[in-house]
């Protein structure tokens, strides 16, 4: 069904908007494409917005990838960058459950084409709890995979000017010491796991399934114009149901289109029915 595509992007150089390591998850998948990967230089990521809140993100999570992506082109003559970013809250099923949305954007200047990859995983240690002495830190420590994962601890969860603020905590000294400040002044303090991608492994991970989806979307030409980032632009629900055959909300085919030339293509997924459990009429 898919054009190759290896003439977009054979043997050319992406440069990557980050501080904070992403490169060891995005790089080596971008190369099974013939794509080096280099990280900007003197690039302050934070600027447009921190994990720890005392910079907001402006804007939507694709708006400041694209954001970042655009500053490392107007800083450089590169034709091709790639920006990530995170968000992490309920997972929009399954509320009680904490989730970790990674986008990973390619702006390809040359060809005036944008490509995304974007995964939803519940795969976080996304937590945070108030503890008042070491035996309770260390003990939401434990359950967050410290110290392979870092902390962060504040005075209280919305910072306030001129409050430290101890991030990339990886030791129980470090802990203790941050502990030991912050209670000169308040009894209890907001201790948070450590988001950015460098101090937290699992996080990495989910960086690398969104980079994989953003190398499938460079892969996939459209089968009329060879132009990459044939994907699925809408899932088409509908698959009727095994006991009554009535519609349901059940995906019943996906469809892929081509952002230049509006090609698309309408695949059936494989099931032929759904469960009566997702049927109104049957499980109403």
């Amino acid at each position: 069904m898919f054009r190759p595509t290896d003439r977009y992007f054979q043997g050319r150089t992406a440069i990557l908007a980050t501080k904070h390591g992403k490169e060891q998850a995005i790089a080596p998948l971008l190369a099974r494409l013939g794509v080096r990967v280099v990280v900007a230089s003197d690039f302050d990521s934070d600027r447009f917005g921190t994990f720890s809140r005392e910079i907001p993100r402006r804007g939507t999570q694709e708006e400041a990838a694209l954001a970042k992506a655009e500053a490392v082109l107007a800083q450089t003559d590169a034709d091709l960058v790639i920006a990530s970013e995170g968000s992490f809250g309920p997972h929009p099923q399954f509320p009680l459950l904490p989730s970790d949305r990674e986008l990973v954007l390619l702006v390809d200047r040359r060809h005036d084409l944008v490509l995304r990859g974007e995964v939803l995983s519940l795969e976080t240690n996304f937590n945070h709890a108030t503890v008042s002495n070491l035996e309770e830190a260390l003990d939401f420590a434990e359950r967050v995979g410290f110290p392979e994962h870092g902390l962060i601890a504040m005075a209280q969860a919305d910072p306030l000017p001129n409050t430290p603020i101890f991030k990339g905590i990886q030791s129980a000294e470090q802990l203790q010491r941050a502990i030991a400040t912050l209670q000169t002044n308040c009894p209890t303090i907001h201790l948070e796991t450590d988001m950015r991608a460098h101090m937290n492994p699992t996080r990495m991970q989910v960086i690398a399934q969104a980079a994989a989806d953003l190398v499938q979307a460079m892969a996939q030409g459209c089968p009329q114009c060879g132009w990459p980032g044939f994907v699925v632009r809408e899932q088409l629900p509908g698959l009727p149901c095994e006991l009554c055959g009535a519609p349901t909300g059940a995906i019943k085919a996906s469809r892929y289109r081509c952002q230049r030339c509006l090609h698309q293509v309408t695949v059936p997924v494989p099931e032929t029915v759904a469960d009566p459990s997702q049927c109104s009429f049957c499980n109403p």
